[in-house]
């Protein structure tokens, strides 16, 4: 391209311009697969944690009463992938707790534990109305973060009896996990490993 300055002519090449667009091609392609990569190991990482976190829950309740005792049998089960540990079943108005060492995930190993909680006629929770009942249950992951699930608890009166019976919502449990970062995933998945 010519450019007359001055009675002198002067020719600027053209060919750095291609340069410059063919490394910023370049550059954005070699950008674009290190995050693809970058975001695929992220993800396997998380998804590899996620696997091996247990999720202990309560699955299923029943209750029998004989007498002016109330006796409820909560059923716990872990539903995730990794063994649960230290254990430990309390409801609010009772005194007493339930605690089981593991808890293994479904399959080989995978089993039911059935607790006992007897509330008698003498039980706070059966005796006083309280504002807030609850059932907590908390454990450990291999990694020894804590995790908490608690369950509402309601307290229904008995005609003229003095005594309250209960219900407890199985469905709308509020839960309280640990939330680590990428890099406390990625350092716990390397510090204690899967198969141990």
């Amino acid at each position: 391209m010519p450019v007359q300055l001055q009675d002198e002519i002067w020719y600027i090449p053209l060919g750095m311009d291609w340069l410059l667009i063919l490394g910023l091609v370049s550059l954005l392609i070699v950008g674009a697969v290190t995050l693809f990569y970058l975001f695929t190991f992220v993800t396997r990482t998380r998804e590899e944690f996620r696997a091996a976190q247990p999720d202990l829950r309560v699955t299923n309740m029943s209750t029998m009463s004989s007498g002016n005792v109330l006796t409820v049998y909560p059923e716990l089960q872990n539903l995730g992938g990794g063994v649960a540990y230290d254990c430990l079943l309390h409801m609010g108005g009772w005194e007493g707790s339930f605690s089981i060492k593991k808890v293994y995930p479904r399959g080989l190993q995978g089993q039911k534990h059935v607790a006992s909680i007897v509330l008698g006629p003498d039980a706070p929770i059966r005796t006083t109305l309280m504002g807030h009942g609850y059932i907590r249950l908390r454990y450990l992951d291999r990694w020894g973060q804590k995790y908490d699930c608690w369950y509402g608890v309601t307290q229904v009166g008995i005609g003229d009896a003095p005594l309250y019976n209960i219900q407890i919502d199985l469905e709308h449990p509020e839960l309280h996990e640990p939330h680590p970062s990428f890099w406390a995933m990625r350092k716990f998945l390397r510090t204690v490993p899967l198969s141990g």
